[in-house]
């Protein structure tokens, strides 16, 4: 293998793994209501990406937010056809917060739930003689 190939391939690898670590910088998010989602609207799509998060029974009830970089914008939903709500986004270096809205379930993705517990380690096995 030739020198111009060995730094083509370390190359590459090293920006996987840059790539790669960037991407878990910020927290993904769900957004889920009852009623239907339509009509997402972004002030700045290179802060966030929003996008519908299709079920199996086709709800259209919920949506998955995904940072992009560091700063804040808004987005923008339509709620059953009629009602406009409005989501105010701060992308940070280590987390994501999105505004409480009422009637919306907001749930982080990235990180574990407060209330989370341990499974206390089975007994050991006696030996068998």
């Amino acid at each position: 293998m030739t020198n111009e190939k060995m730094k083509k391939i370390l190359i590459s690898l090293i920006l996987i793994l840059v790539i790669n670590l960037q991407a878990k910088a910020f927290e993904d998010y769900i957004i889920t209501t009852k009623g239907k989602l339509t009509d997402i609207s972004i002030e700045d799509n290179t802060i966030v990406d929003v996008y519908p998060f299709i079920t199996v029974m086709n709800d259209k009830n919920t949506l998955f937010v995904s940072p992009l970089k560091i700063g804040k914008t808004r987005f923008c939903v339509l709620k059953n056809g009629k009602e406009k709500i409005m989501f105010n986004v701060e992308v940070q270096e280590n987390n994501t917060i999105i505004d409480k809205v009422t009637g919306f379930d907001i749930l982080a993705l990235d990180t574990p739930e407060e209330n989370s517990f341990e499974l206390d380690e089975p007994p050991l096995l006696k030996e068998v003689q």
